[in-house]
């Protein structure tokens, strides 16, 4: 690999390592995890941070 490469998969890595996530995939709403993934939980979430921003 090249550095260029190289430098960008270690800014990955950091990034994954800063936000917590542990498996893939992983959503996040306004910063916030999805707990589970399905659907409903993704429609609940978009919902709630919806209402919470009027």
């Amino acid at each position: 690999m090249t550095p260029e490469v190289d430098a960008v998969l270690a800014q990955d890595v950091a990034d994954v390592k800063a936000v917590g996530i542990t498996g893939t995939p992983t959503f996040f709403v306004n910063g916030k995890p999805l707990p589970s993934f399905g659907r409903k939980q993704l429609e609940d979430l978009v919902k709630a941070e919806v209402a919470a921003s009027k």
